[in-house]
């Protein structure tokens, strides 16, 4: 396990840090020397950029707050259409960040964005009072559409499997709605929140398209976005990238220590084999104020701006609303017609398929391997898990197209499916592992003894008691890799070619050539496309959730 986990995590990081003291770059592998940590750390804009990161990655922590007090209203309480609002949270998180920023463009552009436009209209206001390229417009895009929904999405199957009889007992003792959901329910999910706030931290420390696309135009540079300019200049400053790649996986080998000597120390078992029951608690008038507050939620951050996405993608010129027939359909037919199209839209879903299955299936015995396994060497592999996260994914791109063709017989992976899937399971591999290990720590190990009592084999454990406990999970883990496969540049963009190009990279051609439009209506189809899998998968993971 040790040898094959540190394959397809040491391998890629290793070359990184290698890579690093490599003053030259690729063309002459033994040019060492320490120029590119020398310069990467002496200049201004890449202190700025590391302090950015740091700034925007805090959304992380507000977000699992607010995403534990929606996900406990919507699975623990009886509030009017819980069901619909959840799934529109879900959708909030499957549809392209980068699309969806273009829609909010529409509406707080300082220039033409209709909602200052609008607020200028007022006698007391002389100029624009929102701006989305800002570190508030990036952080907003981020909490509506990526960091509270994905915290709702990780933290409601922890909830759903919390028995109803520790809320019962807190209730009996005294204790009110808000001293129990501080004392008895946010301790017994700590090891899925503290899951969830680490990996957003991380992916926020990551984040590159969002950043890209909002920060640019304000000067707003943060560690992914500065390494992509490094790589950008002519010649490109490889080693100055691979240095500050180098210093975030410090940061993360920490993080992932920390996580590793906490998780261990405060997991609980709220699974266990005496029986249990999961309806939900009984809530007064106040029901109907939390529904409507969690409604307007996503009315005004999820269904407004993709409103404006479809409008987007109808504009003859994009965000000139006065000018003389202002819609056409001339961006969607660039995209129909367009003889890729057809071609990256097979790629895109027999890519996220491919990872998503080969995801849970790899991910899920990883987990209880590191939750339940007794291997010499189990801590190693825990950090080990981890590393992916340290590199971005145009660094990881970039160390995957090298070894691809510097070793000999992975040559034929160059620009084929093999080499994206390869990557995406790399990729995912984090935060898949750590959220499949805290819904099997939840189960109390009472269950899988009471199984090998029966006589059953691990592998009949594992198939007929443990997946169906934690299936809620695993159907949310899946479409959580579908999703973020179908719509991933950074790592896939080096590795794709003309025959594997997907959906994603597509829309990333027409943005970078001005066709905000075209762009706008392959966003449009790629987010089709996820909810469409979402609302199979999500409507088939809840039936096995209460069947089990």
């Amino acid at each position: 396990m040790l040898l094959l986990v540190g394959l397809v995590t040491v391998v890629p990081v290793g070359f990184v840090l290698v890579a690093s003291f490599n003053d030259a770059g690729p063309t002459d592998i033994w040019a060492w020397g320490v120029q590119g940590w020398l310069s990467s750390f002496t200049s201004g804009r890449t202190l700025l950029a590391v302090g950015y990161s740091f700034l925007l990655a805090l959304r992380a922590p507000f977000g699992a707050l607010v995403g534990a007090l929606f996900a406990w209203l919507l699975v623990r309480v009886k509030i009017p259409a819980a069901g619909l609002i959840e799934f529109g949270l879900w959708v909030a998180f499957f549809l392209p960040t980068l699309s969806v920023a273009v829609g909010w463009t529409l509406l707080l552009d300082p220039h033409y964005g209709l909602i200052n436009q609008a607020t200028l209209a007022l006698p007391f206001v002389h100029r624009a009072v929102f701006n989305i390229y800002s570190v508030a417009g990036i952080l907003w895009v981020h909490l509506t559409l990526t960091t509270i929904p994905v915290m709702v999405m990780l933290l409601a199957p922890a909830l759903r499997q919390l028995d109803a009889s520790f809320e019962e007992a807190a209730t009996m003792s005294g204790a009110g709605r808000l001293q129990t959901l501080r004392r008895v329910v946010f301790p017994l999910i700590a090891p899925a929140v503290f899951t969830a706030v680490v990996a957003g931290f991380i992916r926020g420390l990551e984040a590159f398209e969002v950043e890209q696309f909002l920060g640019t135009p304000a000067g707003i540079q943060v560690y992914a976005t500065r390494i992509y300019d490094l790589i950008g200049f002519s010649p490109p400053q490889f080693s100055q990238a691979m240095a500050l790649s180098s210093v975030f996986l410090i940061i993360l080998l920490g993080l992932a220590w920390t996580y590793q000597w906490k998780a261990d120390s405060f997991a609980h078992a709220t699974v266990l084999g005496r029986g249990a029951r999961f309806t939900p608690v009984q809530a007064g008038r106040w029901r109907y104020l939390a529904s409507g507050l969690l409604l307007a939620f996503l009315l005004i951050g999820v269904a407004l701006p993709c409103a404006f996405l479809v409008l987007g993608s109808f504009m003859r010129l994009f965000g000139f609303f006065t000018i003389a027939n202002p819609f056409s359909l001339a961006g969607w037919q660039a995209v129909l017609r367009t003889a890729g199209f057809a071609v990256a839209l097979r790629n895109s879903v027999v890519l996220g398929t491919s990872v998503g299955i080969l995801g849970v299936a790899l991910y899920g015995l990883l987990a209880w391997v590191l939750a339940r396994g007794r291997i010499t060497g189990r801590r190693a592999v825990s950090i080990l898990v981890w590393l992916p996260w340290a590199v971005p994914g145009i660094l990881l791109g970039i160390s995957l197209l090298w070894i691809f063709l510097a070793v000999p017989g992975l040559k034929l992976l160059y620009g084929s499916m093999g080499a994206l899937v390869i990557g995406l399971l790399i990729q995912n591999m984090p935060f898949a592992t750590q959220i499949l290990r805290s819904a099997v720590g939840q189960v109390g190990l009472e269950l899988e003894e009471a199984g090998r009592t029966s006589g059953a084999a691990w592998l009949r454990i594992y198939w007929r008691i443990l997946l169906p406990i934690i299936a809620p999970t695993l159907v949310s883990v899946f479409v959580l890799i579908f999703v973020t496969s179908i719509r991933d540049i950074s790592t896939t963009v080096l590795l794709s070619g003309a025959s594997s190009q997907p959906l994603s990279i597509l829309m990333l051609n027409y943005a970078t050539s001005g066709n905000t439009s075209a762009a706008s209506a392959v966003g449009v189809v790629l987010s089709l496309l996820a909810v469409g899998i979402a609302v199979i998968a999500r409507a088939r993971g809840l039936r096995l959730g209460v069947s089990a």
